[in-house]
């Protein structure tokens, strides 16, 4: 985001239109188990939901489900995040 960052401004547009919504659907504060079924598909989208499904059951002192799809899901959104981040710092640095 810092990429496409014109001025500090951007910083809050962005947490407040991107991040609040997504700790309030991923399960950061209580299950998203417990909203309904849309905002559960919207919530598993989202790589918070799957940090946060790894690291809930370790507090509790349990091992997470299904930790190797969610570590697979984050890997596969940080190589999509990086190659979008690499074009959009050369498309911009290159003006």
């Amino acid at each position: 985001m810092t990429v496409l960052a014109r001025n500090w401004d951007f910083f809050s547009f962005y947490m407040t239109l991107v991040m609040t919504p997504m700790m309030m659907i991923s399960g950061v504060f209580f299950p998203a188990e417990q909203l309904p079924e849309p905002l559960v598909s919207v919530a598993k989208a989202l790589p918070l939901y799957h940090g946060v499904a790894l690291v809930r059951p370790m507090m509790a002192g349990n091992a997470p489900e299904q930790s190797l799809l969610h570590i697979a899901v984050l890997l596969a959104m940080l190589r999509s995040a990086t190659c979008l981040a690499i074009r959009f710092a050369r498309k911009r640095f290159s003006e």
